[in-house]
């Protein structure tokens, strides 16, 4: 008998927005978690199948995610004073994911997840910030075409004193392609002195996309700073026609201003390689790329 999958916003909102929840049907019988710790250079693992992951102690570790058809489980523990890197590069299809991270007093996580197109992608990531000055950093960036479909949910729960949060997502959307993207800062009893920001910038490159942005704020707690917002633009038909002046075709001209938003967020991932390899599924060479950090 098959397991279900359901993401559940923290805060539902009007049922005929579409936007409170999703659920997909996994296997009866998950892989059982394999633990990644005590290595001093990044662990590199590739996701072609179901897996499961426990990160513990001081790691950084890369995950090239490209099953079809396949179930994520990702656990970070940072105790103490640890800081946990995790990166996530999303090109499959049929992927469900879904992340938890605990981080105690003093523990820093870094989150980066970049999603390139990938037919029917749910990921769920929740985090829970019981450590006093813990830090969590996320850097969230997608390219959607076709008639792809991304849901990803975030929620971040702030208990700990002075605990501070960040989140950063940019994403295109292209064709008929479909995003949602929940955002929860959730500032609990205890959380004296927290911060949390989150922002996302999305490209709309046709009038056939879908776009849902749900950005949400909760607190039970009176001295924290909260701030969140959505920027939702298209393409600018004067920077076009200018550079269409200089000689560039506006099929290439669509697909550098697209590929340029993507660009801040690829430069977190902070290692060589895979950095490379995320800019040749967008088609661009090394000398390219570097042109479009930004």
């Amino acid at each position: 008998m098959a397991t279900t999958f359901r993401i559940q916003p923290a805060a539902p909102t009007f049922r005929w927005l579409g936007v409170n929840g999703t659920e997909r049907n996994l296997p009866a019988q998950l892989p059982a978690p394999v633990r990644i710790s005590g290595q001093t250079a990044a662990v590199r693992v590739n996701v072609s199948a179901d897996a499961a992951y426990t990160v513990t102690g001081g790691q950084t570790v890369i995950m090239d995610i490209h099953a079809a058809q396949a179930y994520l489980q990702t656990h970070l523990q940072a105790d103490a004073g640890e800081k946990i890197k995790l990166v996530q590069i999303f090109h499959g299809d049929a992927v469900c994911s879904r992340l938890t991270a605990d981080l105690d007093d003093l523990a820093e996580v870094e989150l980066v997840q970049i999603y390139l197109r990938g037919s029917d992608t749910v990921s769920d990531n929740a985090v829970n910030m019981d450590g006093r000055k813990s830090v969590f950093t996320s850097y969230i960036g997608y390219l959607q075409d076709g008639d792809s479909q991304l849901d990803i949910n975030l929620n971040v729960v702030q208990r700990g004193k002075k605990s501070a949060s960040a989140t950063d997502v940019r994403g295109v959307l292209r064709e008929r392609a479909q995003k949602v993207f929940r955002g929860t800062i959730d500032f609990q009893q205890g959380a004296a002195g927290a911060s949390g920001a989150e922002r996302e910038d999305v490209l709309l490159t046709d009038e056939t996309v879908i776009n849902k942005t749900v950005p949400v704020i909760l607190c039970a707690e009176e001295d924290v700073a909260g701030t969140h917002g959505a920027t939702v633009g298209q393409l600018d038909a004067r920077e076009i026609f200018y550079l269409q002046s200089r000689g560039i075709p506006e099929a290439q001209i669509r697909e550098l201003i697209a590929q340029t938003k993507l660009g801040g967020i690829i430069r977190h991932i902070g290692d060589a390689e895979t950095e490379r390899a995320v800019w040749k599924l967008l088609g661009r060479e090394d000398a390219d790329a570097a042109e479009l950090e930004s």
